[in-house]
């Protein structure tokens, strides 16, 4: 009986042990999730290169290079994998890059930082400074290109480069409708701009037209959201997203999309939401990828798949699908770190750029696009 009972335990602790450890099994059910599903993480660090562990912002170009932002310089990953580093060495503005843009039609990269904005063409960096151009200021948090013209949302109001006149226009608080000129994000939206505003909600503004109107929290409370659905969350924006129609709002109290005619509002703990400390946001197609300071999640607005990290660096995933009861599985890898970023994704993989490193998400086989299977 004592054999038969130790055999019975270490049959029990192996079961356990393959369940941690293996990976998400996928199977196709009648009821299947519009989203990817990252099957497993990688890690990039140090040894591959990168000069530091917080990673404020990554994005992949249209040549295939992955372009990363950190807290000590822009860096490129190259062929081997390694990634190369540019710094104020190299003619960099500052060495705490924040954010970075892709100009579609030269291929340029354009990056945000602590101190400028930079212009990488040719592995030529060209420098914009507050004090010799018509950037508004020097802390740049977001950047954004709409047609001939690069936009800059800065500690000071929002600055837009035509990149044919070289001529700057700035707006804020004294030719505009923001109610302050701190902008954290700006995001193109076809012919139409959205600018984040750090206490002030989010400001539409019209080129053709030189109109502006103004989103703000109907409630007017900072700390809760006391009428769900009808407005913006909050109106301290940390970062705007825009694709297909729909515009996403990071906020430190939630999150909210709209459609160009209703609100949409997620809190912590009474939505799928992880967090309400949102600091980013990014779109494909008409699902969005969020980063918070628990994790990441993507959801088009009714499922949602988030990722966990634990204390000891284990990795979870909870399933949110409509109509059934929350799925908690735990997964073979994990995120660097929970506080997320930036992120970069198309229907292929997923980039999170987090406080402790770089991950990149590998999504499991037949769930890139389209209708995708829900994780059992």
């Amino acid at each position: 009986m004592k054999i038969a009972g130790i055999f019975c335990l270490r049959l029990a602790s192996l079961v356990t042990l393959l369940w941690l450890t293996a990976p998400l099994q996928i199977l196709a059910t009648e009821a299947e999730l519009p989203l990817p599903v990252i099957e497993r993480f990688e890690t990039f660090g140090k040894e591959q290169g990168v000069p530091t562990n917080k990673v404020h912002a990554v994005l992949k170009t249209s040549d295939g290079k992955l372009w990363i932002g950190t807290w000590d310089g822009l860096c490129v990953r190259e062929g081997e994998g390694k990634f190369r580093r540019y710094g104020p060495e190299e003619g960099l503005s500052h060495k705490l890059v924040t954010c970075m843009v892709e100009d579609p039609k030269t291929g340029d990269l354009w990056a945000g930082t602590m101190r400028g904005l930079n212009k990488v063409s040719g592995g030529k960096i060209t420098r914009y400074f507050q004090t010799d151009s018509g950037l508004p200021n020097n802390v740049v948090y977001g950047v954004d290109i709409v047609n001939d013209n690069i936009w800059a949302a800065t500690a000071a109001g929002v600055g837009a480069l035509d990149l044919k006149t070289g001529a700057w226009k700035i707006y804020d608080h004294n030719n505009s409708n923001m109610h302050e000129p701190w902008c954290y994000a700006v995001k193109g939206a076809k012919d139409l701009i959205y600018i984040g505003v750090w206490g002030a909600g989010i400001v539409e503004h019209n080129p053709q037209e030189g109109t502006f109107k103004a989103y703000r929290d109907p409630d007017g409370d900072f700390h809760y959201d006391l009428v769900p659905d009808d407005g913006p969350i909050n109106d301290i924006t940390s970062w705007l997203a825009w694709n297909d129609g729909l515009l996403w709002q990071c906020t430190y109290f939630g999150m909210s999309r709209y459609d160009g005619k209703y609100w949409k509002t997620w809190v912590q703990d009474k939505t799928p939401l992880p967090s309400n400390f949102t600091q980013f946001a990014w779109p494909v197609n008409r699902y969005c990828w969020i980063g918070t300071d628990k994790g990441a999640s993507v959801t088009d607005g009714t499922n949602w798949v988030n990722y966990f990290v634990g204390e000891a660096g284990a990795g979870w995933v909870e399933i949110h699908q409509s109509g059934k009861a929350m799925e908690k599985r735990p997964m073979s890898t994990a995120l660097c770190n929970g506080f997320v970023l930036g992120i970069w994704a198309d229907e292929k993989e997923a980039w999170l750029a987090t406080s402790k490193g770089l991950s990149r998400g590998i999504f499991a086989s037949g769930t890139a696009s389209g209708k995708v299977a829900v994780v059992k």
